[in-house]
């Protein structure tokens, strides 16, 4: 349930909070066809999950900011290893010696599509970590 960020955070009494960009950005990692087919062979899977239903609530992840594609192209580079680990762990299993063997930058980009968007601040309270 939504709850307020508290009685002490400081509200704007402008009829709109002015907007703080972050300096990052969002990606959202929407799996393809591959990493489904992947899904499916695990012992664990009945194998009826469809596309649709595993992307019904994408993995989003907060990453550097970026001015340009070629700025993103080498932000996913730089973090592309991490993501598929963490959806190989999400969706499939923590075990490593039943992940693919190949999981280089090219099997990243053929398992998965992934959207960039900018990030604003719309909360009255400092972010938290954990």
């Amino acid at each position: 349930m939504f709850k307020e960020p508290g009685p002490s955070a400081p509200r704007s009494h402008s009829k709109y909070k002015r907007l703080n960009m972050l300096n990052r950005s969002i990606a959202i990692i929407k799996i393809k066809e591959p990493f489904l087919d992947w899904v499916k062979s695990l012992p664990t899977s009945n194998g009826k999950i469809t596309l649709a239903e595993i992307n019904f609530n994408n993995t989003t992840y907060l990453l550097p900011e970026y001015d340009n594609d070629e700025e993103k192209e080498e932000i996913i580079f730089h973090y592309f290893d991490m993501i598929f680990e963490r959806q190989l762990q999400e969706w499939g299993t923590i075990l490593p010696e039943r992940w693919p063997k190949t999981r280089d930058f090219k099997t990243f980009k053929e398992w998965f599509d992934i959207e960039f968007h900018p990030v604003e601040d719309l909360v009255d309270a400092p972010l938290r970590d954990g």
